[in-house]
């Protein structure tokens, strides 16, 4: 999915984003909206900080070559994380200033898309990575399992305390069931800190690539 602008939808109302959330469980290409220009801000934001970063690990763990990148993108992004970055938050600044909406230029957009495709094809469903699908599962339901225990049990000595819940209102807590928790700090490790919980012999043997 790709969005040159997004705009918020004020209207929702807490029943109607109760529907559109159970919609978006039973059919997961339901595209959803903000209810606010800070939740569009955020949606745009995702992007931003992964299209980039993703191309950098992928080189590192030579899957593509810089060189490989198309050039109507690096054209108009950079071929770099931080050019990309600096370009795309650059272009929104530019184009969504004192507007009701967040919003990419259309070359910008074209070129992004563009961008997101390539990732797609060459790295997301690059079969030199599907061997290590299963035991990305498993690491996934190993860590999530580890930490649902941690809270239940309060285990303070546990990451999920140390790195997550002593730092969080309380009213969290009391709002949310062990199981969300964990979901949610799962759900905010980047790749390379989620990586760095899982027991070492069990990583997948490509993050041990050398660099380039």
């Amino acid at each position: 999915m790709h969005n040159q602008s997004l705009a918020p939808t004020r209207t929702k109302d807490f029943e109607t984003l109760r529907s559109e959330m159970q919609a978006k469980q039973d059919q997961p290409e339901t595209e959803l909206t903000p209810m606010s220009l800070e939740g569009c801000v955020v949606r745009m934001a995702d992007t931003v900080s992964y299209v980039g970063r993703d191309i950098e690990d992928a080189i590192r763990l030579r899957l593509i070559d810089r060189s490989e990148l198309p050039p109507v993108s690096t054209q108009v992004l950079g071929e770099t994380n931080g050019t990309i970055v600096y370009n795309l938050v650059t272009d929104i600044l530019k184009t969504s200033h004192e507007k009701a909406y967040v919003a990419f230029s259309p070359e910008v957009s074209e070129a992004l898309r563009t961008l997101k495709q390539f990732n797609l094809e060459r790295i997301y469903l690059n079969p030199r990575m599907k061997p290590y699908t299963a035991r990305i599962r498993d690491l996934f339901r190993l860590l999530f399992e580890e930490y649902l225990a941690a809270v239940e049990h309060r285990r303070q000595e546990s990451v999920i305390f140390r790195g997550f819940l002593n730092g969080i209102a309380p009213e969290y807590v009391e709002r949310h069931r062990p199981a969300e928790i964990v979901r949610d700090f799962i759900a905010g490790m980047t790749d390379h800190y989620f990586i760095a919980q899982c027991p070492e012999h069990l990583r997948p043997a490509y993050l041990q690539c050398p660099e380039p």
